[in-house]
């Protein structure tokens, strides 16, 4: 059976979008530039989208799926993680959050991602690969 698990979402992003929905808001009121009003709109619609739509998946044949919104899905066969550690890296990636997980294949980095519950996580990619290693143990 396979097994989704949201994003975590930090409340940096949480602040963002009420930002930007309040300056969109005033645009439209305030009567600014309909080039204006239209690139806020679309912006905070856009990361309403990505916060609805950044998810990972764990199939019944043991690939791990890392979806976020329009950007290309990422799939890694379970049995490739060497390793799973925590981060706060705030670079790019397919994470809503600064609480992410760092996977690795082989000896690099593959991505960095922020399921919901990272217990509950780790736990179903040990199903398919209990030689996944957990450099901190916290996750345990």
């Amino acid at each position: 059976m396979d097994r989704t698990f949201k994003s975590k979402i930090g409340w940096w992003y949480h602040l963002i979008i009420w930002i930007l929905g309040i300056c969109t808001i005033l645009s439209f009121v305030k009567g600014q530039s309909p080039v204006n009003m239209i690139t806020l709109l679309l912006v905070t619609l856009f990361l309403i989208h990505l916060m609805l739509t950044t998810w990972y998946k764990i199939t019944a044949d043991g690939v791990l799926i890392v979806h976020c919104s329009i950007f290309p899905e990422k799939k890694l066969p379970v049995e490739e993680i060497t390793a799973v550690e925590p981060s706060a890296l705030p670079v790019s990636s397919y994470a809503l959050s600064l609480d992410r997980l760092i996977i690795y294949k082989g000896d690099r980095q593959w991505l960095l991602i922020s399921p919901v519950n990272k217990k509950e996580f780790l736990k179903c990619l040990r199903k398919y690969n209990p030689d996944i290693q957990v450099k901190e143990p916290f996750l345990m």
